[in-house]
């Protein structure tokens, strides 16, 4: 079976949770050797050299057997967004499959955000979540980003011939409730963290270079307005009137248009026990979660959670929220909390803090749940989806 895998979304300075997702998908599927497979991707007259992001993040897969194929007469921005009005009608008449000269078994979208109208049959769409579409949290994207995800869920609803690939129990539930779309359509396949980044590894030195120098709870991941870092910040003011030594770390970038946080932060009265340290690559994120007292993700909502897995795997005790899809991911391995609640986070904060015997109870738990998870069986149970699609 020949694969096409669509990977704009690599091309890019900034890895995230999507792009780290399709850099592992990909590199486990080549291991794999089951199928075929290509990777797309746009660069309007070569002006950007996309290829060398390509040809970067998946190297790996690139020395075995991986095929690239790149489309240099059109844009991707033009496809998805077409002209100043909007009208992507100018490239609808051209099969998709014509955008790269070739002609594939299975198309795989491993984001739904961008998607193009005129894709053939034979697909597979991955759908992390859909919180765009989900009235309690529709308002904190932007309108255009709101549109376009919009119009091309709206999209896949209607191609019956679509497969889609959910990354948990919670994503389907929410595609069939808010999107109406066939359960049997919609296939869960978890995700994994990736084993040659997360583990163990204790690095003082490198804490140091980022201005930590003694124990911190730690919050790892974007600040945005979902992610409860207000909530985080309430909670560390009440541990703070008993523990004066512990620092908080918000490691990620900060989002400029989430103005609670940034409010949050004017006059912060512990301020300066406050480490923001942008983002950070790797090495820099192995070394804030193995060193971690807490790892704190009282998020609000969540398409997978794939934070709580990579604490764990460092041998961080974790907290989250009992909401959305982290119960899925974390199990019996971590401490829930509910949302919106900071005296429940402070509490279960010092619970951690005070305690040995339940900080190794946790972090033991959560080295065993990690081994339910791997890239492997997240590329099996793809593939499974591709034969499913291919059948049809």
């Amino acid at each position: 079976m020949k694969v096409d895998i669509e990977v704009q979304y690599l091309c890019t300075k900034s890895l995230r949770g999507i792009p780290y997702y399709m850099i592992n998908l990909v590199e486990s599927l080549v291991k794999r050797n089951q199928n075929e497979y290509t990777v797309s991707f746009y660069d309007y007259q070569k002006e950007r050299n996309n290829r060398a992001y390509i040809e970067e993040y998946l190297a790996g897969a690139l020395s075995r057997n991986l095929r690239m194929k790149e489309c240099n007469f059109l844009s991707y921005k033009a496809i998805i967004e077409g002209n100043e009005n909007g009208d992507t009608s100018s490239y609808d008449h051209i099969p998709y499959n014509e955008y790269f000269g070739e002609k594939f078994d299975v198309y795989h979208f491993p984001h739904v955000h961008n998607i193009p109208r005129n894709i053939v049959p034979k697909t597979v769409v991955t759908v992390h979540d859909i919180l765009p579409v989900i009235p309690e949290f529709a308002g904190g994207w932007d309108k255009k980003t709101g549109t376009q995800f919009n119009t091309s869920l709206n999209f896949v609803k209607q191609r019956d011939d679509v497969l889609i690939i959910a990354d948990s129990i919670c994503t389907k539930k929410d595609l069939i409730e808010y999107m109406d779309i066939s359960s049997e359509r919609i296939h869960v396949v978890p995700l994994a963290y990736d084993t040659q980044v997360h583990y163990v590894d204790k690095q003082p030195e490198l804490l140091s270079e980022m201005g930590i120098n003694g124990p911190y709870i730690l919050y790892l991941g974007v600040l945005d307005f979902r992610k409860g870092i207000v909530n985080i910040l309430d909670a560390f003011e009440i541990l703070k009137s008993k523990n004066k030594d512990i620092k908080l770390v918000l490691a990620g970038e900060l989002n400029p248009v989430v103005t609670p946080v940034i409010e949050r932060l004017k006059g912060y009265k512990y301020i300066d026990d406050v480490i923001l340290t942008g983002f950070v690559n790797d090495e820099q994120k192995r070394a804030l979660l193995s060193s971690a007292e807490v790892f704190l993700f009282p998020s609000e909502y969540e398409g997978f959670g794939l934070p709580v897995l990579e604490a764990m795997a460092c041998g961080s005790p974790v907290i989250t929220t009992n909401v959305s899809s982290l119960p899925e991911v974390g199990g019996d391995a971590v401490m829930y909390i509910p949302p919106r609640h900071p005296e429940a986070l402070a509490d279960a904060i010092e619970k951690m803090l005070y305690s040995d015997i339940l900080r190794k109870e946790y972090i033991d738990k959560g080295f065993e749940r990690i081994k339910q998870f791997s890239w492997d069986k997240t590329a099996e149970m793809t593939e499974e989806v591709y034969k499913l699609a291919y059948d049809r």
